[in-house]
């Protein structure tokens, strides 16, 4: 993220508004999650150069227990390397991560406009079954993962934004991001990066493009 060219941009267009990243830190993150430790620092710091409000999550499920980290919180600008903490194990239980990340930016409502920024690889895998429900047609329990995954992840999307001023987009990861799912889920509000150290570069260019669509 280039913070000069980004700052002129703020500067013209005067929009106020804040900025979560959500970053999937399950298994499938380990290999790099040193990368996007660096890489989360860096976009929180940019943005309270620019006086941008940021918090920063992450969520992973480990023994049927979907884990919330928060980072930092909107109005922290001096525990940035919290990021440092990341760490990536378990499984993604995307849906559920969803509906309680919504309500940490619901408690503490930041700016008019709102922006979630979400890395995943729009893959959503759990352990733990999705449990039978005879009201929505299901006898039988399903495995958290394809399809029935993808298909609660997207019903948890739309509640998001959904809500006055909040914008969910998604940055896919490398080669084993699910692009047809990443288009279900999340329509066309999303860019897929080749490698974890292109995060910063890919957030700038999304809120830039963002910011002239709101402006």
């Amino acid at each position: 993220m280039t913070t000069g060219s980004f700052i002129q941009r703020w500067r013209k267009n005067s929009l106020p508004f804040s900025v979560d990243l959500v970053l999937d830190a399950s298994a499938s993150c380990m290999d790099y999650q040193e990368t996007l430790a660096a890489q989360s620092y860096v976009i929180a710091q940019s943005l309270q150069k620019c006086r941008i409000p940021v918090q920063v999550t992450s969520f992973s499920s480990l023994r049927s227990y979907t884990v919330i980290h928060r980072f930092i919180r909107y109005n922290e600008t001096d525990k940035n390397t919290n990021l440092f903490r990341y760490f990536a194990a378990g499984w993604n239980r995307d849906g559920l991560a969803l509906r309680a990340i919504h309500q940490l930016m619901e408690e503490e409502p930041a700016a008019p406009n709102r922006i979630a920024i979400i890395f995943t690889d729009a893959s959503p895998n759990d352990d733990r079954k999705i449990p039978a429900s005879l009201e929505h047609g299901f006898a039988l329990s399903r495995d958290y993962s394809g399809n029935a995954a993808v298909k609660d992840v997207a019903t948890e999307s739309p509640g998001i934004k959904k809500k006055i001023g909040i914008q969910v987009m998604a940055i896919l990861n490398g080669n084993f991001g699910d692009t047809k799912a990443a288009r279900e889920i999340f329509g066309k509000d999303f860019t897929r990066i080749e490698r974890p150290a292109q995060l910063a570069s890919a957030v700038g260019r999304l809120l830039i493009s963002k910011i002239q669509q709101l402006s």
